[in-house]
């Protein structure tokens, strides 16, 4: 059945589906498609563009920002569609796996859009041999996070790439609890680690809608009073109630 034939409900039950499928292959996208797909997400949840142009010097929030701008008054539904279009292309098989992943009692739950903090340049492929430790947590490949910090002792865990974040960062922001266990357990990273923002992994768990990174956060010591540049707590940059609820139970 066509897109275009989906009756409502269907239709956002197929949307779910693709957002809930993208968690399984971010990793392998561009930044251009993380930000088509973030555009379409917020027009079909929330409608047009609502919020102020963010400052300047917020590059990553300025892309995202014009990424659901440049949608206008396009429908809520016409956005679901468009998602749902773009994860088709993207992995032309995504409806069987989702299908697969239910049956076998798969998450199935609603963890709506993946929200990207920070995105990775991944236009340019790279072997295996030449990724870094960074290339392998965005990736979400915790054998090779694993085998990674084993053989290279890392100098410094806590180290920064380009972009000023963090390995917790990263794993924090793709939503990858596997991958985070093991930075913290394994490779030893600092909870509290600030990115150039001065923003921690709680920030932006919190903010991607990652309950569950949350949790581990917390549990493992994370600080939910740390500011970032702009004097916010992870609380205030919280996207579902769940978030607030746990941040709300740290004494």
């Amino acid at each position: 059945m066509a897109e275009a034939d989906y009756d409502i409900s269907e239709l956002s039950d197929m949307f779910e589906k693709a957002a809930n499928h993208l968690k399984s292959i971010i990793g392998k996208l561009e930044s251009k498609h993380l930000l088509e797909l973030y555009g379409f997400y917020k027009q079909a949840t929330e409608g047009p563009c609502n919020t102020p142009k963010p400052c300047w010097y917020e590059m990553q929030a300025k892309q995202k920002w014009e990424a659901w701008r440049v949608l206008g008054d396009m429908t809520c539904e016409a956005a679901m569609k468009s998602y749902i279009q773009l994860i088709s292309e993207l992995d032309h098989g995504w409806r069987e796996a989702s299908l697969s992943s239910e049956g076998n009692g798969g998450n199935g739950g609603k963890n709506g859009w993946v929200a990207v903090s920070r995105l990775s340049n991944t236009d340019e492929h790279l072997d295996d041999a030449d990724k870094t430790i960074f290339d392998w947590v965005k990736e979400g490949n915790v054998e090779k996070v694993q085998e990674f910090s084993q053989k290279s002792s890392l100098a410094d865990p806590n180290i920064i790439d380009s972009e000023g974040m963090g390995l917790i960062h990263w794993a924090a922001d793709r939503g990858n609890l596997a991958v985070l266990k093991c930075l913290v357990n394994d490779v030893m990273v600092n909870v509290d680690m600030k990115d150039g923002d001065r923003q921690t992994a709680l920030h932006y768990a919190a903010s991607c809608g990652h309950a569950d990174v949350v949790q581990f956060l917390l549990d493992n010591g994370a600080d939910p009073n740390v500011t970032d540049v702009d004097g916010a707590l992870p609380i205030d940059v919280a996207s579902c109630s769940e978030i607030v609820e746990s941040l709300n139970k740290v004494d």
